[in-house]
């Protein structure tokens, strides 16, 4: 059982204690059995008086729970007058899951009025053995904002003529259902205050689980197809998935109207049972999956195709129907078929429990959950993406996956419904794909959405996403600028993840930057760079690329590595990165190619670069860059040869630049090479004259060899092992 506090510091164990040792009744104070417990707006607005009454005073012989001969629980459960079929349908969904209950009405054995034979006392708490002297206190916990919380109740329940006026059980003898609303009640103010809610929200706080809503004709459906969804609907059954249903309201209908197939618009049902039967000679491709439903109301059910008088059942054993708890009577419990369901409900509301425990066979979840809030003092309410302008003051999250997962995120709000008349806000999150060295806070919108919920004014809302490795960042907000409130988020992974919240908006300015950096104390801008992906001219083991970030004439250094790729000819890396620049026009980022070797040092077959000035520029910074560099490898030669065609195609946003070939000078043999070129020595003769009239002899000599000296310098040439696709974008300023 998990860590839980207590409601207005009432503890269970010192009240049950008390009132046996003084053989008296306790009598709930904070929650007296008064009209202050039924309504926050006032008497007069409501109808006859309500008188309270004790559960000895209702029945000679209550139980907490009944069970029936096959021991399952009973889950014929009737609304009372408050409408809270939202609640209700969430009880009846959790009485069909005794282990999910026990977490709702702890040691429930010991809370009941004891009907057995045996007097005694267990873990030095009195049982009793007759109604007259149970203390009439109990205890219930529900999952709210993060974490359990007791509520100790009296059993007092509000009647008119004898017969209790909320929730309570077919059966008038069992009375865990009225018990349990009125714990609800009280955590949530009063009765009224549970009029109008989302099943999701119920399922939630009696389970902790986490809530998935489907829009049955919506974009989900659509995309996952009939079969998929079948296959998934089935699978949530088995594993304990709890799940709710309803009808939405149209444009001119009316809520809680009633359709010629007796189905209610507007109100929630119950998913209590999936089943897969057999029908046929030889039962085979005559599968038929049958869906049961509990309303609220106890009555007013389905009449349709398997409904209580239908034909179809006539096909069925009476062993099977049997089997299946099928019972001819206006209860509340229905069967469908799946086509009638998915053609009949518009919203399915399916809550999961994720497991977190070390010690299951179970297949287990990584979970992290953050508490935060929007706030117009913090400058943290933001609003959503429409808003690029204060988008970024809202609370960041990193997220650093090493292996492809899936992530469930279930973004909570504070609960208001123990404040009358106001409504949740809307909200809603965006997870980004950001630059895998990033340590501050993203202040633009213009990253890859990865995931992104739909912004609704639901309490809670949640989404399940796969992530590729990488970084990411998640933004939880309200749709509008200004909606201030408190949030709590809960984050379930398939494997292990690093999530940190992002505080900081840049780097900080150091002491003894202007001391080390003289001039170029503090940055002026920031370049990011994303390589898209390699195109090679032969396949590789395995290989890689690293990024080495130069500034200020080389005195400061950042290199890094890009993620492995494996045997491809066209690999995407898809990484990103982001370094904050002095010298602009100094500043070079390299690429470096590398395959992987078993034995020894990797190879490196290639390197390219790139030269930030050129699109730090007036004209060309925040703008979008995509560059094709071939890569090449140093080679010594003749300063003659010392030059090199380099290719390269430039695209800005989707405007492409035509390739051109030049033959340019490059810096440090990648980016510029030297024209000067030494002469060479020419060949001498020695000639001798002979004096005036007479005549001339040339005698030949022999050149007189010297050894020459050879001068190479270094020059760039392509090394025939392909080229690298980038994108750059250079910001002024560090926040972006």
């Amino acid at each position: 059982m998990p860590k839980y506090k207590k409601l207005f510091d009432q503890d269970y164990k010192v009240i049950h204690m008390h009132c046996a040792r003084t053989a008296s009744h306790f009598m709930d104070d904070k929650f007296p059995p008064t009209d202050s417990s039924l309504w926050k707006t006032g008497v007069d607005n409501h109808h006859e008086p309500v008188v309270w009454k004790r559960v000895k005073e209702l029945t000679p012989d209550p139980h907490l729970f009944i069970f029936d001969n096959s021991k399952k629980l009973n889950t014929d459960i009737i609304q009372g007058e408050v409408g809270n079929c939202w609640l209700v349908s969430a009880l009846s969904v959790l009485s069909a899951h005794p282990h999910l209950l026990q977490k709702v009405v702890p040691h429930w054995s010991m809370q009941d009025w004891n009907h057995s034979d045996e007097p005694g006392r267990k873990l030095g708490v009195y049982n009793f053995r007759d109604t007259e002297r149970h203390p009439g206190v109990f205890r219930f916990r529900f999952y709210r904002f993060g974490e359990w919380v007791e509520v100790v109740v009296d059993d007092y329940l509000p009647t008119r003529n004898d017969r209790l006026i909320y929730a309570h059980s077919r059966n008038p003898n069992e009375m865990w259902c009225s018990l349990l609303e009125k714990a609800y009640a009280k955590l949530c103010g009063c009765y009224e205050a549970l009029e109008s809610g989302s099943p999701s929200d119920a399922l939630v706080d009696l389970t902790g689980t986490v809530p998935d809503t489907i829009d049955l004709n919506g974009e989900t459906m659509r995309r996952m197809g009939e079969k998929k969804f079948l296959n998934m609907l089935q699978m949530s059954n088995r594993s304990g998935a709890l799940m709710s249903c309803s009808i939405n309201v149209l444009e001119g209908e009316v809520r809680r109207e009633r359709l010629p197939n007796g189905l209610v618009i507007g109100h929630s049902y119950g998913i209590t049972d999936i089943q897969i039967i057999k029908v046929g000679m030889f039962k085979r491709n005559n599968e038929i999956l049958l869906v049961r439903l509990h309303n609220p109301w106890g009555e007013v059910e389905w009449n349709g195709a398997w409904s209580d008088n239908s034909p179809e059942w006539n096909i069925i054993d009476k062993a099977k129907r049997n089997k299946l708890g099928f019972k001819i009577a206006e209860d509340g419990d229905f069967w469908m078929s799946f086509r009638d369901f998915i053609t009949n409900f518009s919203t399915l509301v399916i809550c999961r429990h994720l497991n977190t425990s070390l010690f299951s066979l179970e297949k287990r979840w990584c979970g992290i959950a953050f508490r935060g809030e929007w706030s117009v003092e913090n400058e943290t309410a933001g609003g959503c993406i429409n808003n690029p302008e204060t988008f970024h003051q809202n609370p960041q999250y990193s997220i650093r996956v090493t292996k492809p997962i899936d992530l469930v995120i279930a973004l909570m709000q504070k609960d208001h419904r123990s404040e009358i008349g106001v409504e949740n806000v809307t909200i809603g999150f965006v997870c980004f794909k950001i630059e895998e060295n990033r340590e501050y806070r993203i202040h633009k919108p213009t990253y890859e959405i990865v995931g992104r919920v739909t912004y609704v004014n639901a309490r809670e809302v949640s989404m399940k996403i796969s992530l590729k490795c990488g970084h990411y960042v998640l933004i939880p907000s309200t749709y509008n600028v200004g909606e201030e409130g408190e949030f709590f988020m809960r984050l379930f992974s398939s494997k292990s993840v690093i999530v940190r919240p992002l505080i900081k908006d840049a780097p900080e300015k150091k002491w003894y930057y202007p001391i080390v950096y003289f001039g170029k104390s503090y940055f002026v801008g920031m370049v990011r760079i994303k390589i898209i992906g390699v195109n090679l001219m032969r396949e590789l083991g395995k290989g890689y690329v690293t990024i080495t970030f130069s500034d200020l004439n080389d005195r400061i250094k950042q290199s890094l590595v890009a993620p492995k790729f494996g045997d491809a000819l066209a690999p995407d890396i898809n990484a990103e990165y982001v370094f904050y620049v002095r010298d602009p026009p100094n500043a070079k980022i390299l690429f470096h190619l590398h395959e992987s070797t078993v034995f020894g040092s990797d190879k490196m077959l290639g390197e390219t670069g790139i030269l930030v000035g050129r699109y730090s520029r007036h004209g060309k910074e925040e703008k979008i860059w995509e560059i094709t560099k071939t890569f090449t490898k140093i080679i010594k030669v003749p300063p003659q040869m010392r030059t090199v065609k380099d290719e390269e195609r430039e695209v800005a946003g989707d405007n492409v630049v035509n390739a051109n070939r030049r033959t340019e000078p490059l810096t440090d043999a990648r980016f510029e090479a030297s024209n000067n070129q030494e002469g060479e020595d020419s060949e001498e003769e020695q000639v001798l004259r002979s004096i005036p009239n007479q005549k001339i002899i040339v005698v030949p000599v022999r050149p007189k060899r010297r050894k020459k000296k050879r001068v190479l310098v270094p020059m760039a040439i392509d090394a025939g092992i392909g080229e690298i696709q980038v994108r750059i974008t250079y910001y002024q300023g560090v926040k972006a």
